[in-house]
């Protein structure tokens, strides 16, 4: 019981045994006779009861009227704000469906909730493209027209309804729906269009962006956009680049090795196209002509990341003289043996070749001093020779390249970083603010005993007084 109820309970109480107490006291004169006309009386009590019952109804009804009005539209609201979610998640149901493939499963979802919403434009939309991918196309067509009509300016209608014509094979009407479009809502088909790709790319739905793509650049096309259509050229190798992968992982090797060579004819430096072209030959069981390719690419590009996959393939193939045999070879024929040289002195550390690992990094040493993981496998060779002196300079060389061995300093009222300690922060001021940025050394202050000082700084930003400001006073 709520603690109004028990007072509204316990006052109503209080007030009967007040009002029986009365009553007796005073029975004599509230039986005494009240002149409601000359010749008829009634009681004192009577009369004083119906003067009140006059005096509460017309509001007290009034009252109970509204109260049940409120509770009725309230009822009323609830019910439907149950059936709203219920509709949404019959809409989120089957757009799940649809992200999954299964559309008529998605199609019985969005029949219930056009049954209840039969102009609900979401589902509509969606409804339509549904029936278009199980090839009910002239329910499709019919679905997304009458939704043009209750909604005249919604693009993204007027592209599914495009789409439609298109997979019926009525290009020229798609066509006029698209010129429609380019006519009514300059720009915005273009925009809904790349919105829908990025969405699609995002969830790896390469098929669809696929699609989109092909949409945007005929759009480009049809309005005479070159530069629009130049500007597309990387999504759409993009595009075509994952539909090669696609037919790699389908073990449709010949397709994918074509799709990728018509990619690097366009774009010799689109590295991955280089690589996966490879894996399409081992995959055909070309290996030479797998190993040709990852050469080309590096060659061609300088890219460290074909030699690792060179290096890897040979490994996985226990086959590590032939690794060594292929990194010779590019040394050779390279202007530039840096990276291969390096690459060959990891793999004799993997090959536990310590000398021969030493003899290829200190060839390359002079040149990639800067690079903390030369210094790191030139280490681990000494260690492993037992030079720990050598070793440990190695490991400092590391470190020193990493910065590990630099301290950084923080500012604690403005947050400004500083190479090292000062007295005052010139960012904000403020004295007695520099400290060890104990954040990015993964420590914290109590727990090497640091204690907390106060900083000087601006007044509203550390809560001491300012020393600036008391000195312009």
């Amino acid at each position: 019981m709520r603690l109004r109820t028990y007072i509204g309970i316990l006052i109503a109480f209080l007030g009967a045994i007040a009002v029986a107490y009365l009553t007796h006291q005073n029975r004599t004169l509230l039986y005494e006779e009240f002149h409601v006309t000359p010749s008829a009386t009634v009681p004192l009590w009577l009369a004083f009861v119906l003067l009140l019952a006059v005096g509460l109804l017309p509001s007290t009804t009034a009252l109970f009227v509204q109260n049940l009005r409120r509770e009725l539209v309230n009822r009323r609201d609830r019910r439907l704000g149950r059936e709203a979610e219920s509709l949404k998640a019959i809409f989120r149901r089957a757009l799940d469906l649809q992200a999954d493939g299964q559309w008529r499963r998605s199609v019985l979802e969005l029949e219930a909730l056009l049954k209840e919403r039969p102009d609900d434009f979401s589902a509509l939309l969606h409804y339509g493209e549904a029936l278009r991918h199980l090839a009910r196309l002239d329910e499709a067509i019919e679905v997304h027209r009458r939704a043009t009509v209750l909604y005249p300016h919604s693009v993204a209608l007027l592209y599914e309804l495009a789409e439609d014509y298109d997979a019926r094979g009525d290009a020229p009407v798609a066509q006029e729906v698209r010129a429609r479009i380019q006519r009514d809502f300059p720009g915005m088909g273009l925009q809904l269009l790349r919105k829908r790709r990025t969405a699609a790319m995002s969830a790896h739905r390469w098929d669809e962006a696929a699609r989109l793509q092909e949409s945007i650049e005929a759009m480009l096309r049809e309005g005479g956009d070159t530069a629009g259509l130049e500007a597309e050229t990387r999504s759409a190798q993009g595009l075509e680049y994952q539909r090669g992968v696609l037919l790699l992982e389908l073990d449709r090797a010949e397709e994918a090795a074509t799709r990728f060579r018509d990619l690097l004819q366009r774009e010799p430096q689109f590295i991955p196209a280089a690589i996966m072209l490879g894996e399409a030959e081992l995959l055909r069981g070309e290996e030479e002509a797998a190993l040709a390719e990852w050469r080309k690419g590096y060659e061609l590009t300088g890219n460290p990341v074909f030699l690792q996959r060179i290096e890897d393939y040979f490994i996985e193939r226990e086959e590590p003289a032939r690794a060594i045999e292929m990194l010779r070879g590019l040394i050779s024929s390279a202007k530039n043996d840096t990276l291969p040289r390096f690459y060959l002195g990891r793999l004799y550390y993997r090959l536990e070749m310590h000398d021969e690992a030493l003899r290829e990094l200190e060839a390359v040493g002079d040149r990639i001093l800067t690079s903390p993981t030369y210094h790191y496998l030139v280490a681990r060779i000494h260690e492993r020779r037992g030079e720990m002196r050598r070793a440990v300079e190695g490991y400092l060389a590391c470190i020193r390249q990493l910065g590990l061995d630099r301290a950084d300093y923080v500012c604690k009222v403005c947050r400004s970083r500083h190479s090292e300690w000062s007295d005052r922060c010139e960012s904000c001021g403020s004295w007695n603010a520099i400290e060890l940025d104990f954040e990015e050394e993964r420590l914290s202050p109590e727990l090497l005993g640091i204690r907390e000082t106060p900083a000087w700084g601006p007044p509203e930003e550390s809560g001491e007084f300012s020393v600036a400001e008391l000195l312009k006073k």
